[in-house]
């Protein structure tokens, strides 16, 4: 089951066909070696960013694979990434601005860096021919709460052969997560998920959608089983789209991270995962809670606790569920935990373990 749903999902992720009947699509195989791309965001003062390497049968980890690789340090801020063809790995930095292509096995940069367009980039999806990637803008406005709400957004489209920037097309505000869905482009920003028809040069929005009894930002995307997206919705929860019609199918309350609202599906397709942290009047993490929800019921599950959780990621070949214990002074502490909830493994990562890349 996990597999079929891992087939079916890349084959919806990679088609520019609109899915009317979603069911006739045929799987293509996707081959995983069990390794993880740990992506370790560091301090964001201190650009103390770097990738660790964890092999799923082994159990061991490897550190600052990019510098050993290198010579050098990434020099930045790593807030996202992705897995593209040729198990190349596609990282989104800040501070400076940046996206290092390297190679997922080795942490061999390609030397294909992209600099031009970029204004405090977020995430990346990418396609056989473009890649799209939210950014925050530097502009931005103080809202009623003393916080920064950069209103001026964009996503920057790439040839994604020649690296070269094609366009800038206005988001709305605090762009963050996409997802692609046949000739549609979905992206979380603070108006609610703002769909954009990548068909159209011009990529015009097809609607903004949000469910008129959610507050607050959009902030992630996923799919579950059957297709349908999920967004993060902090001050709420988890909101499921119906990304044919444009329309939302449900709500569900279930704590989520306010600062990153980062979620992510299980192996099967069968359900949502989120974390929250919460903190004492000091900004100490006092809990830590990773949560699934189940796509059909809609019940809300605790799957594990510790201290400070700042991420989430499931692996597609054993259904692991990887977090840290994080840490954005010294080194975080990877978990890696079994579907039910149970402690499988744990080793020392970076500073700062946020993202996992699976293949």
């Amino acid at each position: 089951m996990k597999n079929n749903f891992l087939k079916f999902l890349v084959t919806a992720l990679v088609s520019t066909t609109l899915f009317s009947c979603i069911e006739k699509l045929d799987p293509i195989e996707v081959v995983r070696d069990g390794k993880v791309l740990v992506i370790n965001q560091g301090n964001y003062s201190e650009q103390s960013a770097s990738i660790s390497l964890y092999d799923e049968t082994t159990k061991q980890i490897q550190n600052r694979v990019y510098e050993t690789a290198n010579g050098i340090s990434i020099g930045a801020t790593i807030v996202s990434g992705t897995i593209g063809a040729d198990k190349e790995a596609i990282l989104v930095c800040n501070n400076p601005d940046k996206i290092i292509f390297i190679d997922a096995k080795t942490g061999k940069d390609k030397g294909t860096t992209i600099t031009e367009g970029l204004a405090s980039p977020r995430n990346v999806v990418i396609t056989s021919d473009f890649i799209y990637i939210t950014n925050w803008d530097y502009d931005h406005i103080v809202n009623s709460m003393g916080f920064w709400e950069f209103n001026k957004s964009y996503i920057a489209v790439y040839n994604a052969t020649t690296k070269a920037l094609i366009k800038k097309v206005p988001a709305g505000t605090d762009a963050e997560g996409l997802a692609l869905y046949g000739n549609k482009l979905f992206v979380a920003v603070k108006e609610g998920v703002r769909v954009f028809d990548i068909s159209k040069t011009d990529m015009p929005v097809l609607a903004t959608i949000r469910d008129a009894g959610t507050t607050g930002s959009a902030k992630h995307l996923t799919f579950d089983r059957t297709l349908k997206i999920w967004a993060s919705f902090p001050e709420k929860g988890v909101v499921q789209i119906d990304p044919a019609a444009l329309t939302v199918s449900a709500v569900v309350a279930v704590p989520v991270d306010f600062m990153d609202g980062y979620i992510t599906t299980d192996a099967t397709g069968s359900n949502i995962l989120t974390y929250n942290t919460t903190f004492d009047a000091n900004y100490n993490p006092e809990k830590a809670s990773l949560y699934s929800v189940n796509v059909q019921t809609k019940a809300v599950k605790t799957l594990y606790e510790g201290t400070y959780f700042y991420g989430v990621g499931v692996s597609p070949l054993s259904g692991d569920i990887f977090t840290a214990e994080v840490s954005f002074t010294s080194n975080s502490i990877l978990k890696v935990v079994a579907p039910d909830g149970t402690l499988r493994n744990s080793a020392t990562a970076g500073i700062g373990t946020c993202r996992y890349l699976f293949f």
